[in-house]
């Protein structure tokens, strides 16, 4: 007997699995389209049956995880969700998760790495790990830091990634300032800076916002593909050569992949474009 009872119980828990991926398929799909979907194109899309897809969302609708439209018998993402949501949003905290990537980086490369958000058109440090073996001063970035979008390379990448009306309006309002020699201060050759920056994936400071200095920056996306903040490390011009950058540059995009696959990001479910 105790043994058909074990069989019975492990064969109930294998069913209750399988019916949660297909709850976790059915509500992944109708977050990624952000409309009203109909049961058939969910079965179809899903590829499940339309009575166990009905089934579901009948009883998910009960408690308002998703709704139902009643004058199209479509379906949408619940109240209840956004409820949870929000929970999650107000405990949520990027430096949490970035911060031992941030060391990570940092003691594999002996380089000052820093996160960089976009706040009110402005590259904002918001957290920095300072190598202890790095003495040089200027390496140092200061939390709270603002990050000039046309010369810093951690708020060069969130720029490029923002939608084309959005860059022109930022890049125009006022004069870009001249840091350095290397600075861009020009508005159509700061554009093709930008689209060159969002096709090749990083962004490289080259002595534009102090001499002597340079960085490489990685965009960190969301669950929704947008870019909402970079990874940066900065290091002393000449000890960024062409022996090293791109094993540097990798470190770093790989490093930002890593922490958008945290923050929920799948590239297969985002789609690609190389121009604005």
């Amino acid at each position: 007997m105790e043994h058909d009872s074990t069989i019975w119980n492990n064969k109930k828990n294998e069913e209750c699995m399988k019916l949660l991926e297909k709850i976790i398929k059915i509500l992944d799909y109708l977050s990624n389209v952000e409309r009203d979907v109909g049961i058939t194109e969910l079965s179809l899309e899903l590829n499940l049956a339309k009575s166990t897809v009905h089934r579901i969302l009948k009883n998910l609708s009960r408690y308002s995880v998703v709704e139902k439209e009643n004058d199209t018998s479509r379906y949408k993402i619940g109240l209840r969700l956004l409820k949870y949501s929000n929970s999650l949003l107000r405990s949520f905290d990027l430096r949490q998760i970035v911060k031992p990537i941030l060391k990570k980086i940092c003691n594999e490369t002996e380089e000052t790495t820093l996160l960089t958000v976009w706040k009110n058109n402005q590259g904002i440090c918001i957290d920095s790990i300072f190598s202890s073996k790095n003495i040089n001063a200027n390496l140092f970035v200061e939390i709270g830091r603002e990050m000039p979008f046309h010369c810093a390379a951690g708020s060069k990448i969130i720029l490029a990634n923002q939608p084309i009306e959005d860059i022109k309006r930022i890049i125009s309002k006022e004069p870009l300032l001249r840091y350095t020699p290397n600075t861009i201060t020009e508005t159509k050759k700061l554009l093709e800076h930008l689209l060159e920056i969002k096709n090749k994936g990083f962004a490289i400071c080259d002595e534009e916002l102090e001499e002597g200095i340079k960085a490489i920056a990685a965009p960190i996306k969301n669950i929704k593909g947008k870019t909402i903040a970079s990874v940066t490390i900065i290091e002393l011009a000449k000890k960024i050569s062409s022996n090293n950058i791109e094993k540097l540059i990798k470190i770093v995009t790989d490093s930002a992949q890593e922490i958008s696959n945290k923050l929920g990001y799948k590239e297969e479910n985002i789609l690609k474009s190389t121009n604005w």
